[in-house]
């Protein structure tokens, strides 16, 4: 999905054309596949990655024939939010302080004032008997080690605290993500929970899917894409020029959306959308009377029936990061048009660019069918 001004494409180029800094970000390089959870050591967890404490971290990959697989585990049942593996943390347990962190060595030292765009992705395991309302992000100049399992005593550069430890969003891939101004010289990031037992809150889930007897206590994550990128000068235009303005958006008129974008001939969202999408968030938030319709278009390449299938797919992946952030799902209606509705005719790449688009049109009644 590109936008129809040139400008906003070369910001958001700019943006996501940044280097990640996190090594191995989506865990899918391991140095032997893993066939179950971790049990002796950490030092052939998965290249870029390591523990700071005595907690043993699992890796998780689709190769596996054992326990370790993707989405079967024995932690859960689970696709990669990207590509085929993802790690797994305990990051909390019943009257136990144990924890597990995952931490990898940066490719280069932050830049004292300069500002990054941190992110990564957790899931509750579903075999989980307890959900929690936390995860917490640290950037340090130096490896948190520790020669225990319990908690790490750091105060977290970035705490993601929900608010509350069970939510429509519970079980889905959830997003962290934050700008951090460097202090200099910062070269590893670490992830868990840093938060003593009495400070997170928890949430017994009744029924859980399976009764796993190491989970049956704790609270326990997937993770995955983890980045650290770099922000050029003037990223920040992203925040301010998004396409829906909270203070004038009406109902029954239609908006494109034109800071969404995916991945090439994909519906996979890329992380520069997330200020467009967070923003139709908000608008729902404050109309809770509304419904909004998501319309998915293409440009004239490729066949009908191949273009309406990939309409339909990128509009509901944006209706899926609505519900992930609490969103109604009744409330969100899907609509994809393929290559029907060009807002340009022609087949040059400026007609291209400007009838590849996702569509948002509120509505302050029953929507159509």
């Amino acid at each position: 999905m590109k936008s129809g001004a040139t400008i906003f494409f070369l910001v958001v180029s700019i943006f996501c054309g940044g280097q990640n800094l996190v090594p191995n970000p989506s865990f899918e390089k391991y140095y032997s596949c893993p066939t179950t959870y971790s049990q002796v050591g950490f030092k052939d967890f998965a290249p870029g990655w390591t523990s700071p404490t005595q907690g043993t971290p699992d890796l998780f990959n689709r190769c596996s024939i054992g326990t370790a697989g993707v989405p079967r585990n024995w932690a859960g049942v689970s696709r990669a939010y990207d590509g085929w593996g993802y790690a797994g943390i305990y990051v909390w347990i019943e009257r136990v302080d144990y924890r597990e962190y995952l931490q990898a060595k940066l490719k280069e030292p932050l830049q004292a004032g300069r500002k990054y765009w941190v992110e990564f992705y957790f899931r509750l395991s579903a075999y989980s008997k307890y959900s929690i309302d936390r995860i917490g992000v640290l950037l340090s100049d130096s490896t948190a080690k520790a020669d225990h399992d319990l908690i790490l005593t750091l105060a977290p550069s970035y705490n993601h605290i929900m608010d509350s430890a069970y939510n429509k969003g519970t079980g889905l891939w959830n997003r962290v993500h934050f700008e951090y101004v460097a202090k200099g010289g910062e070269q590893y990031i670490t992830l868990g929970n840093f938060s003593t037992n009495e400070a997170t809150k928890k949430y017994l889930i009744a029924n859980p899917l399976n009764d796993q007897p190491l989970l049956k206590r704790a609270a326990y994550f997937y993770i995955d894409d983890v980045a650290v990128i770099p922000l050029e000068t003037g990223s920040e235009i992203i925040k301010d020029s998004l396409s829906i303005a909270e203070a004038t958006v009406k109902p029954d008129e239609t908006y494109t959306l034109r800071h969404i974008r995916f991945s090439y001939n994909s519906y996979e969202l890329l992380s520069s959308s997330f200020a467009e999408l967070d923003r139709l968030v908000t608008i729902l938030q404050r109309n809770p009377s509304w419904n909004v319709e998501l319309s998915g278009h293409t440009d004239d390449q490729g066949t009908d029936a191949y273009n309406l299938q990939l309409s339909q797919s990128r509009a509901t992946s944006v209706g899926e990061y609505l519900v992930q952030k609490g969103i109604s799902n009744g409330r969100i209606h899907i609509y994809g048009y393929g290559k029907k509705r060009p807002v340009i005719q022609g087949t040059d790449d400026d007609a291209r660019t400007v009838n590849r688009r996702v569509e948002a049109k509120f509505v302050d009644r029953p929507p159509r069918h």
